[in-house]
This record gives structure tokens, C-alpha cells and sequence, in this order.
């Protein structure tokens, strides 16, 4: 009787020692939005293998502001046989802890009364389930769901407090991420407004130089003088222009775009940009020179959002250049032992002082607006933020800048 005694109280803390190191190798604190569903389904077979289930489930409201009526979506599945696909969760029993706002033990599932018929069990011969709540302090996520068809199957209170912890992490994790994605939503539209406000100026005298162009084309057609009509053309198109893309970067910087990686020709892209660019390479007159690795290889990237960012780049370098002596080089490169692919944008410009690359990626704090509408800067760094790359400067006063991007990649 001692020596089982003796087992009994060793094996407790023996127990609540292994809970402890599977709390601190979960990694749901690790979540963000890029990783959510990663990181899920890598929680969910290690709580099925530390409880013994047969099956786990991760399901989260399609939207909580409409619960209880709000469908539950099944986010992650895990078998541990891998020999059947069907869903064996209970949908009354995922229901009920949501609507209790707490965990539930159900034992001898398929007699039991208050679930008793329920159609999970009894087709799957279930016989222990176990579901708790994941919830903010605001509104219910969903539920951690897991079963076992083992008899044997012998799960208590403390299986259920260790899963109501992990689901309070989960929680936790989860409205970290969306509380973090409306600090940047809100920055974005701080930054917009000051940004509208910036150019409201501009656009107030571009919108001047419209409406005078317009009579006269007016007078022009109506008296038909087409001289008239093709000198007040040239001042109307250029700024019809800016006053497109004032518009269209305002919209771009302030709201949310979700990357659609895919197989990206990146040479090919960066080409695609300098094509679009002629218009303003000739009318400066600014000389333009590209080298590209002929090693790069077919990479998973958003190829639209590449585009916007090498086009800003350019366009950024052929602002600040002379308008007769302008030198523009754009190079990329394939780094194969890292897995990064690089791209520069450089110009004999008059240089970056230390003092404004500090600041030079916020909208509107670079010292020239010819061109660009003062947003192409802060776009290209969003992308690159995005891409979880890096952008760095290399400037000398006087002599010119080379900003640099290096984006992670994998290989298609």
C-alpha cells in the first residue's frame, strides 16, 4: 500500500511537469496573421497526443458579432489514424460551449442523457469528448473540440482546465493579431488624412490648370482653332495624370491588401515596371541601365504588389535626377544560399543626408514632389514590410543613392 501510495503522489507533479513543457512548446503566442493557420494546426496534434484522442478540432465563428446565430467554421482537423476524413465532432455539444461560455466533459458519450442520439456519437461510437471555449474579452471565437473512442478513455477536470489554458492563449493570440491589424489599419488612415490634407493644395491648383485648359479646348473646338486645342492638350493630359495617381495612391496606402502570392517571373516584373515608365524616362531625358541575374529563377511573390514597388522605386530615382545628366541603374540578384532575392535601384542624384533616411519612408517626408505624389516611398516600404523583406540606403551627399530591397522567397 506504500508503494502505490507512493506512485500516486510521485506521479501527480510527474504529470503537471509535462503539462508545464507542453504549455511552453505550444506555439500559439506566436501567431500572427500570416501564420494563424499554421500555427493552429501544429497546436492541435499535440493536445490530441497529450490527451490520448483519436480526433481534434479547431472551430471558429465565420462572425462573432452574430452569435449565437453565427456559423461555426471548421478551421483545423486532425485524425490521429489518418484512415477517415469525416468530421466526428459533435455540433450540439460545440454549440452548448459556446453558448455556456464554458468547457464541457462528456464520458460514455453515446448513453449520454443529455446528448443522448446525438448523431457524432453514435455514428463514430464515441465514447469521451471534451470541448472548452476560445474566447476574447470581447466575443466567443469558437471552440477546441477533441473525442476518443477508447473505452479506456478516462479524461477529468484537470484534462479540461490544461485545454480552457491552451484555448485561453489561443484566444489571447488571435485578438493580439486583429488589435494589431486595426493599429495599422487606423495608422494607415491617420497617415491618408495627413496625406489629403498635404496635397489638397496641389490638387487645388492642378484642378486650376484643368479648368483653364478646358475652356480653351472648349473655345478651341467650338471656333476650330486646333492649335488651341493641341497646346491646352499638352498641359491638360500631364495633369489629368497626377491627379489620377494622387487618387489612386491615396486609396492604395489606406486600405488593408492581403498579399496573393504566386508564381512570379521577377526579372520579368522588374522589366514591366521600366516599361511603364518610359513616358517619364524621355520626357526627362534620364538615361536608364538594367542587369539581371540570369540565375534568377521562378519565385512566389505578389508579382502586382512587386510591380508597384519596383515601379515607386524607379520613379522615386528619376525624380531626384538632373533633368539633362540623369542616371538610373537597376540591377537584381539571386542569393541561392539564402533564399533572398535582391533588387536596387540606383542614381546620381544630389544624395540623402542621414537625418532624412530616417524619415524618408513616411508619407511625404522626402524633400521632392516633381513626379511622384510624395506616397511611393511609404507604398514601396508597406510591400516590402509585407514580404517580411528588407529595404536598406546607401547615399553619399552629392553623389547619388542606391536603395536596395531584399525579399525571402521560395522556389517554384
Amino acid at each position: 500500500m506504500e508503494m502505490d501510495s507512493h506512485t500516486k503522489t510521485s506521479g501527480a507533479p510527474t504529470r503537471a511537469n509535462a503539462d508545464i513543457e507542453l504549455l511552453r512548446n505550444l506555439p500559439v503566442m506566436s501567431i500572427t496573421t500570416e501564420n494563424q493557420q499554421d500555427v493552429l494546426e501544429a497546436t492541435v496534434p499535440l493536445l490530441a497526443e497529450r490527451l490520448g484522442a483519436n480526433h481534434g478540432y479547431i472551430l471558429l465563428t465565420k462572425n462573432s458579432s452574430f452569435y449565437p446565430k453565427g456559423q461555426l467554421n471548421l478551421t483545423v482537423s486532425y485524425n490521429q489514424s489518418q484512415d477517415n476524413t469525416e468530421s466526428t465532432f459533435s455540433n450540439n455539444l460545440a454549440r452548448k460551449t459556446l453558448q455556456d461560455d464554458q468547457g464541457q466533459l462528456v464520458q460514455d458519450a453515446i448513453n449520454n442523457q443529455e446528448f443522448f442520439g446525438d448523431p457524432s456519437f453514435q455514428t463514430f461510437n464515441i465514447k469521451s469528448a471534451i470541448c472548452v471555449p476560445i474566447k476574447t474579452t470581447q466575443s466567443p471565437l469558437g471552440v477546441m473540440y477533441f473525442d476518443s473512442s477508447d473505452e479506456k478513455c478516462g479524461w477529468g477536470e484537470n484534462d479540461l482546465k490544461l485545454l480552457e489554458v491552451v484555448a485561453g492563449y489561443v484566444g489571447l493570440a488571435i485578438e493580439n493579431t486583429r488589435l494589431q491589424q486595426e493599429k495599422e489599419k487606423n495608422s494607415r488612415f491617420i497617415a491618408a488624412g495627413h496625406a489629403s490634407l498635404h496635397i489638397s493644395h496641389s490638387v487645388k491648383n492642378i484642378l486650376q490648370l484643368i479648368g483653364g485648359a478646358v475652356e480653351v479646348i472648349d473655345f478651341g473646338l467650338r471656333t476650330d482653332q486646333i492649335h488651341r486645342v493641341k497646346r491646352s492638350w499638352d498641359i491638360l493630359k500631364p495633369n489629368l495624370e497626377r491627379v489620377r495617381k494622387f487618387s489612386l495612391e491615396l486609396l492604395d496606402f489606406s486600405k488593408e491588401r492581403h498579399l496573393e502570392l504566386a508564381p512570379c517571373e521577377f526579372n520579368g516584373v522588374v522589366q514591366s515596371a521600366i516599361d511603364s515608365l518610359r513616358a517619364q524616362l524621355k520626357e526627362k531625358k534620364t538615361k536608364l541601365h538594367i542587369r539581371v541575374d540570369p540565375e534568377m529563377p521562378t519565385v512566389k511573390l505578389d508579382g502586382e504588389r512587386i510591380h508597384e514597388l519596383a515601379t515607386n522605386l524607379i520613379l522615386n530615382a528619376i525624380d531626384v535626377v538632373n533633368e539633362e545628366t540623369g542616371i538610373v541603374n537597376v540591377q537584381t540578384g539571386y542569393h541561392k544560399d539564402d533564399g533572398i532575392v535582391e533588387f536596387s535601384v540606383n542614381d546620381n542624384g544630389p544624395g540623402i543626408d542621414e537625418q532624412l533616411k530616417e524619415t524618408i519612408f513616411l508619407p511625404y517626408e522626402s524633400t521632392k514632389n516633381k513626379v511622384g505624389t510624395g506616397l511611393g516611398l511609404a507604398i514601396a516600404k508597406q510591400i516590402v514590410d509585407q514580404h517580411k523583406g528588407r529595404i536598406e540606403i546607401e547615399s553619399e551627399i552629392g553623389k547619388g543613392s542606391t536603395f536596395r530591397v531584399y525579399l525571402p522567397c521560395s522556389i517554384v
